[in-house]
């Protein structure tokens, strides 16, 4: 019942992905490759899940995939966002993210074919909690140039807005499904809204890391 929104978000994501393996072709910078890796394999996980959800009638089965997924994500920004940081603020990072591993293991193996109400909520707080300490960074070291400029600052903005609509989402979502299925499949719709906004979000932080091409900033 909310295939217009999900084509539209895989749309979306696939168009930002695309755009993101143009301009790495291009101009051959680390970081549009290292986003161009984190699009390539979101895109491909979301349109295995929509195949599967065609020909299955049910991606919940496969939601093994998206247990793998996090943990890739929870890392991947890790890595991303302790790319020039004080290292005060690096082992902060590390420190959460060593707290999600933790919580992850202990929950996962209790159904690993499904994501966990934990495992998810924490995710999206480490989310979060990247977001808020670049942030962080930025007020502790302020610089001239406007923080709209920096790529980063997109990226962090995208994952704070994705992480609190998330827990608004995923706390309600399982009353949601014993009580109204109707208003289940309304807020998965909603959601494929918020994930197109946030990938918006990283179509601007590709854009700001092209024209900032050959200056050598914002590595």
């Amino acid at each position: 019942m909310y295939t217009g929104t999900q084509l539209a978000y895989l749309l979306v994501l696939f168009l930002v992905a695309s755009f993101s393996v143009f301009l790495w072709i291009k101009n051959g910078r680390k970081q549009q490759k290292f986003l161009c890796i984190y699009l390539g394999i979101t895109f491909s996980l979301e349109f295995l899940m929509y195949i599967f959800q065609i020909y299955f009638k049910s991606s919940a089965n496969f939601g093994f995939l998206y247990n793998i997924y996090i943990l890739f994500c929870a890392f991947f920004f890790l890595k991303y966002f302790n790319k020039n940081q004080d290292k005060s603020l690096i082992i902060l990072n590390t420190s959460i993210f060593s707290w999600f591993v933790f919580v992850y293991v202990f929950y996962i193996f209790k159904n690993y074919r499904e994501v966990n109400q934990v495992i998810g909520i924490s995710f999206a707080l480490v989310y979060i909690f990247y977001s808020l300490i670049w942030f962080y960074s930025k007020i502790k070291n302020p610089s001239l140039e406007k923080i709209t400029n920096e790529p980063k600052f997109w990226i962090a903005s995208g994952l704070l807005f994705w992480g609190v609509f998330f827990i608004l989402r995923i706390i309600p979502r399982y009353l949601f499904n014993k009580i109204d299925e109707e208003v289940l499949i309304i807020s998965q719709s909603f959601f494929f809204i918020i994930n197109i906004f946030f990938y918006v979000l990283f179509l601007i932080s590709l854009i700001k890391y092209s024209k900032n091409h050959g200056s050598g900033k914002y590595e």
